[in-house]
């Protein structure tokens, strides 16, 4: 496992010891999943990218999903891959590694962290900066602590504040803060004065610096400790789960784990016990599955809470890549205590396979989301880091439909275009979600602009029977580069936080959209207007 070499951020997301073992029924271990590579491993990684790190006599290295080494074990530290680079060290200096073992950036740091929108944080001499994948300094070493982008900013600390700094290392939002957080959802935590909050992204303090600790906003909702006890918020600060918990985690695929009289379950947005309080550890849902913890033996459950992995292993950690890392602590002769434990991996059957395609760490889980929910459209191709075409939006805006309605969308026509007899644009044209260019062209391989996307979807939520109120100017400042066919979209869907601003109360509505940002869109449309 690759080890810290400077702890430049204090972690704020509450990371919590989970707990969780079941009354469900089991089902037949060799019906519910089966052994994928031995516990035979004293040290790996969790699997990403299709790849996991593995420690053998002679050192670090990578294997694949059958167990091979395909990059040597030749390191002294390592971390886990993530937009195709992974983190090596060699004679106590850092660098990266491509998926073919490639050394891409020379081993020349005292310490790296992953990539994160295109950006790493590296560490020279006690402080902290950002390279790009190849190489550059793109924001020299200059920060006392320092985390990873997210959304397009970076907690950074100078001189003992805490503050947030762009792509380009400029200040914009001024080092004033005991400690920061990443942003997600358009707002990060806090501290004055002892006490967590929220601000956005222009620096205004939209939740009260008033808790005891906070963590990061998923799917609309923070967890927060008030007095001691542990519940949730919104993003006005209104408490829509009363702090009321011993402990609580993140919420993650609908559900999130809490603890009650020593014991963990989990619950969904609204606070309702879906999972009763009963299990002593656990860990969050990760494509469909979550580990958990009775008598000191670990097993699986789904999400109604039935064992599908029953209570066999000594160590068990969440499903990353299809791949559930999980412990055995082997069976010797003699008195010994302290064995540590040999790792392998398994596959649970109906466990939700990852997207593969190029994603960025923000989007992961909700693109991963958006694929377990139907979403994902032929076509996208394998980086979704790109623009989406009016093409490919329109395959979304399909997929959408037909799963918000439950039906299956119209067989294609003839096409109405000269430019395009996409199948997916023809299905999307016949349920009026789109139109052509006015000269007989629908220009498939534009980029759809940011308006243009909103207006799909809000012809996506007509056509179920939804209502989109007329307006005549929107809240954002530069309502007047809006498009009159869109405001109504544009005002709606932000309202029902569908879509959202790019800063300074500005929507950019001729603005382009990545892939991921579409499914990230869609999923939101999917979960709030369902």
């Amino acid at each position: 496992m690759k080890k810290r070499l400077l702890p430049l951020m204090l972690a704020l997301a509450l990371c919590l010891g989970l707990a969780v073992p079941a009354l469900a029924a089991e089902k037949e271990a060799e019906e519910a999943y089966e052994v994928v590579i031995p516990c035979e491993m004293v040290n790996v990684g969790p699997f990403y990218e299709g790849l996991a790190y593995v420690e053998t006599g002679d050192g670090y290295g990578f294997i694949d999903k059958t167990g091979k080494i395909v990059i040597p074990d030749i390191y002294t530290g390592i971390g886990s891959f993530s937009e195709g680079l992974a983190p090596v060290m060699e004679k106590d200096k850092w660098g990266f590694v491509d998926k073919t073992g490639k050394a891409v950036i020379p081993c020349a740091y005292d310490d790296v962290f992953s990539f994160s929108e295109g950006l790493a944080l590296v560490v020279q001499n006690g402080k902290g900066g950002y390279i790009d994948k190849t190489g550059k300094e793109v924001i020299p070493c200059q920060y006392e602590g320092s985390g990873n982008f997210s959304e397009g900013l970076v907690a950074v600390q100078l001189n003992g504040k805490w503050g947030f700094a762009g792509k380009t290392g400029e200040e914009v939002i001024p080092c004033q803060y005991e400690n920061a957080g990443g942003f997600s959802e358009g707002l990060a935590v806090v501290v004055k004065d002892g006490k967590y909050g929220y601000i956005d992204k222009t620096g205004e303090e939209v939740v009260p610096c008033r808790y005891e600790n906070a963590g990061g906003f998923t799917k609309g909702l923070a967890v927060v400790i008030k007095d001691g006890k542990y519940g949730y918020i919104d993003k006005t600060g209104e408490e829509v789960v009363p702090c009321q918990y011993e402990g609580a985690g993140s919420f993650s695929e609908g559900m999130a784990l809490v603890a009650k009289d020593g014991k963990w379950g989990f619950i969904d947005q609204t606070g309702k016990e879906v999972i009763p309080c009963q299990y002593d550890d656990a860990w969050g849902f990760s494509e469909g599955f979550a580990p958990v913890m009775q008598k000191d033996k670990w097993g699986y459950i789904d999400q109604t809470g039935e064992l599908v992995v029953p209570f066999i292993y000594d160590q068990a950690g969440t499903i990353t890549d299809g791949l559930a890392r999980v412990g055995i602590v082997p069976e010797v002769d003699g008195d010994y205590e302290n064995i540590p434990p040999l790792y392998g991996y398994i596959a649970i059957h109906g466990v939700r396979e990852p997207v593969t395609a190029e994603v960025s760490n923000w989007a992961k889980e909700l693109v991963d989301a958006a694929a377990a929910n139907g979403l994902i459209a032929d076509g996208l191709g394998e980086n979704y880091r790109v623009d989406i075409t009016r093409a490919q939006f329109a395959a979304v805006a399909v997929k959408l439909y037909e799963a918000m309605s439950g039906e299956t969308a119209p067989a294609a026509g003839e096409s109405p275009f000269s430019d395009t007899s996409d199948p997916a644009v023809l299905q999307a044209e016949a349920l009026g979600f789109v139109g052509g260019k006015g000269d007989g062209t629908f220009a498939p391989d534009s980029p759809v602009t940011r308006e243009q996307a909103a207006a799909m979807l809000s012809r996506v939520y007509a056509k179920l029977g939804g209502e989109i109120p007329a307006v005549e100017a929107t809240e954002f400042a530069d309502d007047a580069d809006m498009s009159g066919y869109a405001r109504a979209a544009i005002a709606f869907m932000s309202g029902k936080e569908v879509v959202g601003g790019v800063g300074d109360n500005k929507f950019d509505p001729q603005g382009s959209a990545s892939i991921e940002q579409a499914l990230v869109i869609a999923l939101r449309m999917f979960e709030n207007l369902k």
